[in-house]
């Protein structure tokens, strides 16, 4: 796998990485399409019409820059610029008439006076926040997290049926998709990261393929994951991501 894009050399992402932002937007379009859910559209008046176009075509341009980035950039400051130091950066002076690796010690002090840290729970965030303890657990359980966001845009779509059908048909769409998706990634040698199947998940859908009266404690895991989904798409409707879920 390739090293994760983290920004653009001026402007970085604080999570080191695209993919949490892509859950925020997935699951935001989501909460969109949920009837039970109320999106604060006021909140996300800057993320334009994000319900209509997918997150490569949303994300591109200056949109990942104006909403989650921080200015991180080493450049020489325009006089423009200075207005006073931010909480993310110090202006400072360095002598051109002074032996370059001094000045690189006198700069390491100075950052060093100043707290600067690449620790993800310390770092600067850009104007939409991803919730405070995010890099402690939620950036551990991406694939995961991905489990549930495609499981509930399958139930989200079957919103035809009830009840239990509606549960076993959503778990076998995910399967379905899940089994196709990684056999093709194998066979055509893709550098894909293949989806993840939790076992009880798959348990479950496995047996209602089968024609089979599913495990309870089977059936009661796939929920959670269904849950927990749900959670992350209110806590995304209400401006917070991931919050608590």
């Amino acid at each position: 796998m390739t090293e994760r894009w983290s920004g653009d050399g001026t402007y970085y992402l604080p999570a080191r990485q695209v993919e949490p932002y892509r859950l925020w937007f997935e699951f935001l379009k989501q909460a969109h399409r949920d009837p039970d859910i109320q999106v604060d559209y006021e909140h996300y008046a800057e993320w334009g019409d994000f319900s209509s176009q997918v997150f490569g075509q949303w994300w591109s341009g200056s949109t990942w820059r104006q909403l989650f980035a921080v200015d991180a950039g080493v450049r020489v400051i325009d006089t423009a610029e200075l207005g006073g130091n931010d909480a993310g950066a110090i202006i400072v002076r360095l002598p051109l008439n002074k032996d370059p690796s001094e000045t690189l010690k006198d700069v390491a002090e100075l950052l060093s006076q100043h707290n600067a840290s690449v620790k993800l729970g310390e770092v600067a965030q850009g104007k939409f926040a991803l919730s405070a303890g995010y890099e402690k657990a939620f950036l551990k359980y991406l694939p995961k997290v991905r489990v549930m966001l495609r499981c509930y845009t399958y139930w989200l779509d079957l919103g035809e049926l009830d009840g239990n059908g509606r549960v076993n048909q959503t778990a076998a769409a995910f399967y379905k998709w899940a089994k196709s998706r990684d056999q093709a990634i194998l066979s055509k040698g893709y550098k894909y990261n293949r989806p993840d199947i939790p076992f009880a998940v798959g348990q479950f859908a496995q047996a209602v393929l089968d024609g089979e009266t599913p495990d309870e404690n089977d059936r009661r895991a796939f929920m959670r994951y269904l849950q927990k989904a749900r959670n992350l798409a209110r806590n995304a409707a209400g401006g917070v991501f991931p919050g608590k879920y």
